[in-house]
């Protein structure tokens, strides 16, 4: 693996994107070219398709809250962890990530593909592509894409043409994957576990995969952009047909464990990929926030001799308890979200993120990176099912996704906990609300790069900005005291609110923001609904475009405003939220 992430790092970068035309023939001696094969460029390719989604996970998970640190600043180089103050960092490794280490790859590695008659390898390239335009234009919104390496100052298409290429492009590779002449080409250079380290060049598996990623696709188009019947009966029969699929098999990179680069992202080596461009995990000095830990998961102030560490048996799963060395102290800790730990507590007395009773699979050093989870595609089809009215099938659809995800954890699934979890939590469909269903999958994503993006989706609906789906606040979470006996400590409700120690110039403001061009009104409430193109590379590379799309003003410099702006699969829609003090965006 290592000589490929050093293969991989001879890529040109002296400007921003489109300075990539020579790939890897960067030349020391023009009469001794350095050249690469398909079978040399398809290992990096791959594992950089996991690491783009640890690099997009790694900054949600405290976007969305569900992890705090446990000190406070409002500025630095972790700026999602701090203050969210970004404009002071000159990069977001996503971005890079797309645009060098996968983007310019994978263009050159199709080139070659073609000329060797290997469309394999294209099919590939292209889906690994897919996966990685939609991840970064629902980070940042518009992004190069028609004219992204043809020029050193590229256009910066509009998030709804990004999003019209990435639907055209999903139904074609769909097709091709179908065309035997794609996928059985007797000419094709072959692929091995040796340059496929996820399905060892099985093409069924990846054409299954391509599907799957359709199916996270249109979920953009719930709840706010085209949500009807139609839409949502597509999205199902879509996602039955891959789960049906016999060729279907979760996408997940392993890692064997060692030195930097073979150790998982999310394991206690920390490992940091090519050094200044990426960030490394802080799980040593993170904290479960209070929504996380209380009012998610169900964490009790101490450990119950009955009921354990909380109400959601995936608590002590995820992260392993600790105590201050007293008795009778042992629990699951949280804090609330960037507002520093007590002096008199140590991170030690947290939780330890890493171990989680030697049950998490994603941060052990030996672990995996699933490109998309089953679970996930049970949510996306639960998630149709209830905006198609159908909140029967929506709510066996999100128990059965729950307990899948409890499976992975080693959840014991015929423990008296998790019956009393399903009472609680899930109790039927009488009661069964899109906040039910998200408040899972929310759990369901942590450590997932889709967790941010579903808040995002929803706009961080809770009662504490007013914004209501189908009626009820989704990011607010109570207990159901039924049958079951419930813990005192684990009553009421918990809503989602804005951190603490937001950098005040910009976030931490009372009053509501007027977009001046389309008299956009955005709610207070909202933490960051995209980031700012990288200050180091777009800044100084392509100011005029930034400056066009409203990203930069006059003056060339990053406009805050603009990490405020909603993304396209979040506008207003009526039909389906009400916004209370008449706070409404278009």
């Amino acid at each position: 693996m290592k000589k490929y992430i050093n293969i991989i790092m001879c890529v040109a970068v002296l400007s921003f994107l489109t300075g990539c035309q020579d790939w890897l023939d960067i030349n020391t001696n023009p009469n001794q070219p350095v050249t690469t094969t398909l079978d040399q460029a398809l290992p990096p390719i791959i594992f950089y398709a996991a690491q783009i989604n640890y690099d997009h996970a790694e900054y949600g998970v405290y976007m969305s809250q569900a992890l705090t640190t446990s000190s406070k600043s409002q500025t630095g180089s972790y700026p999602y962890s701090q203050g969210w103050e970004f404009l002071g960092i000159n990069r977001h490794p996503m971005w890079r990530r797309h645009f060098y280490d996968l983007g310019a790859n994978i263009r050159k590695m199709i080139e070659i593909a073609e000329e060797q008659n290997s469309p394999n390898y294209e099919l590939i390239g292209r889906t690994i592509r897919l996966q990685s335009t939609m991840m970064t234009t629902d980070l940042f919104g518009d992004m190069p894409r028609s004219e992204a390496y043809l020029k050193n100052s590229p256009k910066y298409d509009s998030q709804e043409e990004v999003y019209e290429w990435l639907f055209e492009e999903a139904d074609e590779l769909v097709k091709l994957y179908a065309d035997p002449a794609w996928t059985d080409n007797p000419d094709a250079k072959p692929i091995t576990e040796k340059q496929d380290r996820i399905y060892k060049g099985d093409m069924k598996k990846w054409a299954a995969y391509a599907k799957a990623l359709r199916c996270r696709l249109w979920l953009r188009k719930l709840p706010n952009w085209d949500n009807t019947p139609a839409t949502c009966q597509k999205i199902i029969q879509m996602v039955d047909e891959v789960l049906t699929d016999p060729n279907w098999e979760e996408p997940r990179y392993h890692y064997p464990g060692g030195v930097t680069e073979s150790n998982c992202p999310w394991g206690s080596t920390c490992p940091k990929i090519n050094s200044w461009e990426s960030r490394d995990n802080r799980l040593s000095s993170s904290i479960p926030t209070t929504f996380f830990a209380k009012a998610i998961l169900g964490a009790y102030p101490t450990k119950s001799t009955l009921y354990g560490y909380a109400l959601d048996p995936r608590a002590e799963k995820m992260m392993t308890p600790r105590n201050t060395g007293t008795a009778g102290s042992e629990a699951i800790r949280w804090l609330e979200s960037n507002i520093g730990m007590d002096n008199s507590m140590k991170v030690t007395y947290y939780p330890d993120l890493y171990a989680g009773s030697g049950h998490n699979p994603y941060t052990q050093n030996t672990g995996y990176i699933a490109l998309i989870t089953e679970e996930e595609l049970l949510f996306i089809k639960a998630e149709a099912q209830y905006w198609a009215g159908d909140k029967v099938g929506a709510f066996a659809t999100t128990r059965l996704a729950t307990e899948q995800n409890m499976m992975r954890y080693d959840v014991n699934m015929g423990s008296t906990l998790t019956q009393l979890f399903f009472d609680v939590k899930l109790p039927g469909e009488t009661e069964f609300t899109i906040a039910d269903l998200m408040q899972q999958k929310y759990v369901a994503m942590y450590l997932q790069e889709e967790q941010w993006t579903d808040m995002r989706r929803y706009n961080y609906s809770s009662k504490t900005n007013g914004i209501y789906y189908d009626g009820v606040p989704v990011y607010t979470a109570k207990v159901r005291v039924g049958s079951k006996y419930v813990p005192t400590a684990y009553t009421g409700e918990y809503s989602l609110r804005r951190p603490y120690n937001l950098y005040a110039p910009y976030w931490d403001q009372d009053d509501c923001y007027e977009d001046p061009s389309s008299k956009a009104i955005y709610s207070p409430n909202a933490w960051v609904n995209r980031l700012n193109p990288d200050t180091e590379t777009e800044t100084k590379y392509n100011s005029k475009e930034l400056i066009r799309i409203g990203a930069c003003n006059a003056s060339g410099q990053v406009d805050y405003h603009w990490m405020q702006k909603h993304l396209i699969w979040a506008k207003f829609n009526p039909s389906v939220c009400t916004c209370s003090n008449a706070i409404e965006w278009k």
